[in-house]
């Protein structure tokens, strides 16, 4: 591919990550520049350019023309970054399983993974892979791979929680996988966390770009369903949505 196709890849790939990361959707002058673009590669590598149509759908909140477009790509083509980047698409989109599900496939496709592993451990912890997060550490541990501190805070937060809440590992996925639906339900799209420590009470956040009235009902719901879970105890473990604004003013 050309070094002016490839800018145009580059383009589209980190104007969406802009959105993504900011949790705006495209203006409809951007969406459409954006989209321009993409076809531009349909002549040079079809895969590429419905990857990038999904990215693009992903961050204009539209799940079934971005569920389109990359399992077309996948069809198209056979390189793992196609894998990535509807990963990708789908954490934008709040699906955080089936996200996990795509970057834990396109691990073991990639010829080097090591670049991938910050957005996969990402993944991995809002979809309650805390297993897969400590397996991943011994293995940069045990090959003698310096770990940046970065990513280092993601094994340091997995371990405190699984030290914190002795739970099965089968247990946190299901947590998850509450905090996901109910996420999805209120319109909820990307969620991060955060780790805080409360009298030596653990606060397990997850943030969410919601008005408090919003939160507080997702909250009574995700109290409700985490009370229906047998043979758990968190006493001293609390898992609650907050708003990211508030975060934002706490940083």
């Amino acid at each position: 591919m050309s070094e002016e196709l490839t800018a145009v890849l580059n383009n589209i790939i980190d104007t969406t990550e802009k959105y993504a990361l900011s949790q705006t959707k495209l203006d409809e002058l951007t969406s459409q520049r954006l989209k321009n673009d993409a076809k531009k590669l349909i002549h040079v590598n079809p895969s590429l350019t419905a990857m990038a149509l999904g990215l693009i759908a992903s961050v204009e909140g539209d799940v079934e023309e971005c569920i389109k477009q990359h399992t077309l790509s996948l069809k198209l083509g056979k390189d793992p970054i196609l894998n990535l980047n509807y990963a990708i698409s789908m954490k934008t989109l709040g699906f955080n399983a089936e996200s996990f599900r795509l970057i834990d496939n396109a691990m073991n496709l990639l010829p080097d993974p090591g670049f991938a592993i910050p957005i996969y451990l990402m993944i991995a912890i809002n979809a309650g892979k805390y297993e897969s997060i400590q397996s991943c550490e011994d293995m940069l541990i045990n090959k003698g791979i310096s770990i940046p501190p970065q990513v280092q805070q993601y094994f340091d937060d997995v371990n405190t929680i699984v030290r914190k809440a002795p739970l099965p590992f089968n247990m946190y996925p299901v947590i998850a996988s509450i905090q996901e639906a109910i996420s999805l339900n209120n319109k909820v799209g990307l969620t991060e966390y955060a780790l805080e420590d409360i009298n030596d009470e653990l606060y397990l956040w997850t943030l969410v770009k919601a008005d408090a009235k919003t939160v507080m009902l997702m909250n009574i719901e995700l109290e409700d369903e985490l009370s229906q879970l047998e043979n758990i105890n968190l006493d001293e473990f609390h898992i609650a949505f907050r708003a990211k604004e508030f975060t934002d003013l706490l940083a």
